[in-house]
């Protein structure tokens, strides 16, 4: 498909699933459960390595989580690998209410129905030969899919570490959210990779994305296009990533992929659902935005960084982190300089790898402040690459005053005032977003990064979701609760800020408060399921 028409298909994907005040993006309209998908994907018959499960007496600063500890951690064995994921990708509690009972995990999800999945090309480790795994979290085990050839194998060990390739099931969101779900799939995706970063850091590790591998590619090596899927239940694959404890080469991961052997796959997926809608733009989207693999960026300097810290240390921060359903608007306050914190992280300063995500970053946050002590309520904006702020300033309402916050953060006032129940309004509603301390949106750079290159769609909402993992880490560390909010006005919020175009566009919504506890609901230890889940699969 030529680039142009790409685009346009993107673009009438993009327009058609906006929520509009008198209507929102189509759904079935109600929750069927007789169909609900299972969020857990299986390959019965695949020989299963279990995993163990992490200790807590290694807890490190919250520090870590940004910064790798040299140490003998970063040793690639198989106890390393599951730490990695358990941090990651595995489970942090089961919740209980009455008769119903649910799992959440450590990466955040969409309405918790967990698109996204994950596959390991693992050189041999503890006695198991090299082989591609599925990481299958309820029963924190890998799931053998295919083993490699010798000669790919010795080629595999001397690339230094592992390869990560996560995936995407479109359906688990459309089952609820409908032709919308295209968008969370990949905010879920930015969270995983989050995730994954962070405690990759934990495990002294550097996570590096290679977007030179083309999706299609991936498919291939994954066996997407060889199997028989139970119609809607198609999964396909995202993103490559490298695990190491040093530097990738880069050149010689993709050229030892594009010799690797057609793995020999015997297994199939289990059957998620009894029966689908069908979403068909769903599907246009998912081809509209295949990556036919692109150039790597330039390497960014590595700022300094803010050095707070928090009372928690990184993996409590991991585990409790939860999204919050109401907020408690008397407690749901934060100092300004826990604010400037938090803000700080967001940033592409060589922390985290947003310039991974996309050529340069494109996302920009539009704070509403409510209740944050020594700044005055209002709509804030922080100008996250510096080389947009001219464009911002042009094509924002003429109205705002653009006047900077505090030195060394590039946060401006543009107009004081109580802006709750506007961003209530624009997140369908949602008392969550004004009981707050703040809430905002994240705005990108849209039309010249997708109409050249329209796979930078997806990543646009990668760099969100990375943008929201930090934030819910954030929240943590200083004691409240994020939530990540999908369902907003898209246009009432453009309007809100005077833009008439598809040049910048508002991708997601966030929230920060003290969470209101709902006291009916248990909560029971991740893993406690586990010795009798393992002797049934």
């Amino acid at each position: 498909m030529p680039e142009s028409k790409q685009y346009a298909s993107v673009l009438r994907y993009h327009d058609r699933t906006k929520h509009h005040l008198d209507r929102y993006a189509r759904s079935l309209g109600y929750m069927d459960w007789a169909t609900q998908p299972n969020p857990f994907r299986f390959y019965d018959g695949s020989p299963r390595i279990h995993l163990p499960l992490t200790g807590q007496e290694e807890e490190k600063p919250y520090s870590g989580l940004y910064r790798r500890v040299s140490s003998r951690q970063g040793r690639l064995t198989l106890e390393a690998v599951a730490g990695f994921l358990e941090l990651s990708l595995g489970l942090s509690a089961w919740k209980r209410y009455g008769a119903s009972e649910w799992s959440l995990r450590m990466n955040p999800s969409s309405g918790n129905l967990h698109p996204t999945e994950c596959y390991l090309l693992l050189p041999p480790l503890d006695g198991h030969p090299a082989c591609i795994t599925h990481y299958n979290p309820l029963l924190h085990c890998l799931e053998i899919r295919s083993e490699f050839r010798e000669a790919d194998t010795g080629s595999l060990e001397r690339l230094q570490g592992f390869g990560l390739i996560l995936s995407s099931i479109c359906w688990r969101e459309a089952w609820k959210y409908g032709e919308r779900a295209f968008r969370y799939c990949n905010h879920d995706l930015g969270h995983a990779l989050g995730a994954l970063w962070f405690s990759a850091n934990l495990a002294g590790w550097r996570l590096s994305l290679h977007s030179q591998i083309a999706d299609g590619q991936l498919d291939r090596l994954l066996g997407f296009d060889r199997i028989e899927w139970p119609a809607q239940e198609e999964e396909h694959a995202d993103c490559l990533c490298w695990v190491s404890d040093m530097e990738t080469d880069t050149t010689s991961v993709v050229q030892w992929l594009g010799k690797v052997g057609v793995p020999d796959y015997q297994d199939a997926p289990n059957r998620l659902s009894a029966d689908h809608v069908e979403w068909p733009v769903i599907r246009e989207a998912v081809q509209s935005t295949r990556s036919p693999g692109t150039s790597a960026p330039d390497e960014p300097p590595v700022a300094p960084g803010s050095s707070s810290e928090s009372g928690f240390s990184a993996e409590q921060i991991i585990r409790k982190r939860r999204s919050a359903q109401a907020y408690d608007p008397a407690t749901s306050r934060i100092g300004f300089q826990g604010l400037v914190q938090i803000l700080e992280r967001t940033l592409p300063a060589g922390l985290a790898p947003f310039d991974k995500l996309c050529p340069e970053p494109s996302v920009h946050l539009v704070l509403f402040v409510h209740q944050v002590d020594g700044l005055a309520p209002g709509l804030y904006i922080l100008v996250r690459n510096h080389h947009h702020l001219e464009l911002l300033r042009n094509h924002l309402d003429s109205r705002f005053a653009w006047k900077p916050v505090v030195d060394g953060l590039p946060l401006y006032l543009l107009e004081t005032g109580d802006y709750r129940a506007q961003a209530e309004k624009i997140s369908c509603h949602q008392s969550i977003a004004g009981n707050s301390a703040f809430s905002l949106g994240m705005l990108a750079r849209f039309q010249p990064v997708v109409e050249p290159a329209p796979w930078q769609y997806s990543r646009l909402y990668w760099e969100s979701g990375f943008i929201g993992q930090v934030l819910y880490l954030e929240a943590e560390a200083k004691g409240l609760r994020g939530t990540g909010i999908g369902c907003f006005f898209d246009d009432l919020m453009h309007e809100l800020l005077g833009l008439k175009d598809h040049y910048w566009q508002d991708l997601y919504h966030f929230t920060v408060g003290m969470p209101l506890e709902d006291s009916r609901i248990q909560t029971q230890s991740a893993y406690s399921h586990l010795e009798a889940l393992r002797s049934e699969k």
